[in-house]
């Protein structure tokens, strides 16, 4: 972006500070999405997640005059956000839930007329959120936010506060473990391996 070119984040972020109820209402319905998810794999479930979320954008709309256009607005919210759902967490003293098969994905999977494939996505993805678990927490959280979550690099670079350079290895590492320890779990299944066979994990 040039020197020149308004920055319409900063112009989004600067109008509903102003109190412009359509701009909060845009920055809602641009971001909402990705902060809930972001709530979620902290949570657990959904009603918490939904507490967690209106807590997040109550600091959000009190944090909104100091946002300066430095990074993209969804990475600054994700990055505010992150240390109240880790707050959360610690005052909950759960398990994080990213590392584990949220029910929620699970009962969202679209259904179709065959069951056998049906059966072989949910045991896909029981197997990619299973896989979380055993490998490194920095990379599980970078496969979490870039290939499940679908957050750029430049946002999740944001909001880990990391170098792009590191975040890309680390996605890259996870990338190549994860594909590891996912296709060992489906092929341990012998009944459903000609069913996930080639599936490999979302990116």
């Amino acid at each position: 972006m040039s020197e020149s070119a308004p920055n319409p984040d900063l112009f989004l972020a600067r109008r509903a500070a102003a109190g412009q109820e359509d701009a909060w209402a845009d920055l809602v319905d641009r971001h909402g999405r990705r902060l809930f998810n972001l709530a979620l794999q902290f949570a657990g479930n959904r009603e918490e997640a939904e507490d967690l979320t209106q807590e997040i954008f109550i600091r959000l709309h009190q944090n909104l005059r100091s946002y300066r256009g430095e990074a993209p607005l969804l990475g600054w919210a994700l990055k505010l956000s992150r240390n109240l759902c880790i707050d959360h967490y610690r005052k909950t003293r759960q398990e994080r839930k990213w590392r584990k098969v949220a029910s929620e994905v699970l009962d969202h999977l679209p259904s179709t007329c065959d069951l056998e494939a049906d059966s072989a996505r949910r045991q896909h993805v029981e197997a990619i959120y299973a896989g979380l678990a055993e490998i490194q927490e920095e990379h599980a959280e970078a496969v979490t936010l870039c290939d499940l979550q679908g957050i750029s690099l430049e946002d999740a670079s944001v909001y880990l506060s990391i170098p792009m350079g590191t975040l890309k290895s680390r996605l890259h590492r996870g990338r190549q473990r994860l594909t590891e320890v996912v296709r060992a779990r489906l092929t341990a299944r012998p009944p459903d391996r000609a069913a996930v066979e080639g599936g490999g994990v979302p990116c």
